[in-house]
């Protein structure tokens, strides 16, 4: 009898080895942090370059998967987005050296009532978000939520 391709059709897997050579049944559990930054209205003076400061820097240290997604609920005006990541335990502002920016730069089009993008990313010790208008500097609403777990 051939095995199945997936790995949860095979059934040999939720079974493993203990210390004294015992077999057990494997079990994970997982825990989900939300966090919410700049859900009100954030002034992006910065129209090139590192940008804004709307998420700052958020530890997530010893969580697998982290999930970004980046919202620009303004009809007036475009958003880069630049998603930071460190290693570092005490990494200063964002996007400063310490920094290193997570995939390419991420446009969001103006849109009613909202349009948003996301990503994701792998564990690291502290995650952060800027941005910037492309349309010039005023008073827009950007919002970021991050999922870790």
């Amino acid at each position: 009898m051939a095995l199945k391709d997936g790995r949860g059709g095979r059934e040999f897997d939720k079974f493993v080895a203990d210390g004294s050579g015992d077999t057990s049944i494997r079990v994970t559990s997982t825990t989900s942090v939300t966090t919410s930054a700049s859900a009100a209205t954030v002034t992006v003076a910065a129209t090139s370059g590192t940008g804004t400061e709307i998420l700052g820097a958020t530890d997530v240290e010893g969580k697998s998967r982290i999930g970004i997604q980046l919202f620009n609920v303004t009809a007036s005006g475009d958003y880069t987005f630049k998603v930071w990541g460190s290693l570092v335990s005490s990494p200063g502002s964002v996007g400063s050296s310490n920094w290193t920016q997570i995939g390419d730069d991420i446009a969001v089009a103006a849109s009613t009532p909202n349009a948003y993008k996301a990503i994701s990313t792998t564990p690291i010790k502290s995650v952060g978000v800027t941005c910037y208008k492309t349309g010039g500097a005023g008073t827009q609403t950007a919002t970021v939520y991050l999922m870790a777990d």
